[in-house]
């Protein structure tokens, strides 16, 4: 049912949106203009266990689905078609569903970034947003210790800082890792009768792991982890 009113949503509003030219400004995107593959969107979903109910809603929304270029337990990135010359518009609707944490003008460059950061990610760990001030950010470090960050709503640097963690603060990451398995761990850590909670998603070692309550529960490795990581952005005063 939800991914019936989006769809609703999405549709009617497509009706009433303007056209639009191609230049690179409309297309939402610092990519080349003559790179870009007309009148498609890629996007990486936030929730991989959600495919089928994305695919929905995207045709749902009178848009195609038309393929994937990435297809793993922790990580789907798609290929959407969209009418001539909306891009905006449907990035714009697209990210206010909360079903997508990239949506894009697809090139070859980005389809290439987004892989390829898919594939040599150590770890990455995302914040969503709550009903108040919760900071919501993304971060990834991969296998060399580089971490990327992107500033999302509620924080104090907002949009993409890139930074290498020390060999000390890298070491000590990876032995955090090396302490239990991610198989061992729940996909889900989560009380649904309690509203209003950002949900941290936490992926590593081809697992997705979602937490929305901090309770007892939730293993003390999985609590250090994020709690290591978010001491390093904390003192960079990207947020609070």
């Amino acid at each position: 049912m939800k991914f019936l009113y989006l769809s609703i949503f999405l549709l009617a509003m497509s009706c009433g949106a303007p056209k639009s030219n191609t230049s690179k400004s409309e297309a939402g995107s610092s990519q080349n203009s003559e790179t870009k593959i007309e009148n498609q969107l890629i996007v990486v979903l936030n929730n991989p266990n959600s495919i089928q109910n994305v695919k929905s809603l995207v045709k749902n929304s009178g848009l195609t689905w038309k393929d994937m270029i990435l297809d793993s337990p922790t990580s789907k990135i798609g290929v959407i078609e969209i009418p001539d010359g909306k891009y905006d518009f449907w990035i714009d609707r697209l990210q206010n569903t909360d079903e997508f944490r990239t949506v894009g003008v697809n090139s070859k460059e980005l389809a290439d970034e987004l892989v390829n950061r898919e594939k040599n990610t150590l770890i990455s760990i995302r914040k969503t947003q709550c009903l108040g001030d919760c900071p919501a950010y993304e971060v990834y470090i991969d296998n060399l210790g580089n971490l990327t960050y992107t500033g999302n709503a509620y924080v104090i640097e907002k949009g993409i800082k890139k930074f290498k963690l020390s060999d000390k603060e890298f070491a000590i990451l990876k032995e955090k890792l090396g302490k239990k398995s991610f198989t061992s761990f729940k996909e889900v850590y989560d009380n649904p009768r309690i509203m209003d909670l950002p949900s941290t998603y936490i992926t590593h070692d081809g697992k997705q792991i979602k937490i929305r309550l901090w309770s007892d529960d939730v293993p003390e490795e999985l609590m250090d982890i994020n709690e290591y990581i978010e001491g390093i952005l904390l003192e960079k005063k990207f947020f609070e």
